[in-house]
């Protein structure tokens, strides 16, 4: 039985964006800010003791602290990859949020939460699907996010 060892390290970025005065009215002394974590801030996606899907059973938090409105956020992964050779492409691993409606492929960035308002928690589910003859062995790779303007 062939077992394979998934690491994931995630990276969270966030684009911020600014206010502009008005004539009329007085600047706001508040600035609108917008700030993401998680946690944890490493991922182990645990030991597949087989091919095919292996869902992670601690899940990941994304906090938003966030004084502001602000758009979808989006989930991209990198590559799986094996130090000695061997990867495990994007579109098989899988992401579950309450936005979502079950898992999704991460093959291009997912939406994980749409335009909302203030301070919020996203609880990420983790799936990867192990192709058939994956060598074994430890994988890294990285996600990301990206939040965008409200529209």
């Amino acid at each position: 039985m062939k077992r394979i060892t998934i690491w994931a390290l995630l990276v969270a970025a966030a684009f911020g964006w600014t206010g502009t005065a008005s004539a009329v009215k007085p600047a706001s002394t508040d600035s609108p800010f917008i700030n993401v974590t998680t946690t944890p801030d490493r991922l182990d996606l645990g030991t597949a003791p087989f091919m095919g899907p292996h869902e992670v059973k601690a899940a990941l938090t994304v906090e938003v602290d966030a004084n502001c409105v602000h758009g979808p956020i989006y989930l991209s992964t990198t590559p799986l990859s094996r130090r000695n050779g061997g990867s495990i492409e994007p579109e098989r691993v899988f992401v579950r949020t309450e936005a979502t409606n079950g898992f999704v492929a991460i093959k291009r960035p997912v939406a994980i939460s749409q335009t909302a308002k203030g301070s919020h928690k996203i609880v990420l589910d983790v799936r990867v699907d192990t192709p058939d003859g994956a060598p074994a062995g430890e994988y890294s790779g990285v996600f990301s996010l990206m939040i965008v303007p409200p529209v």
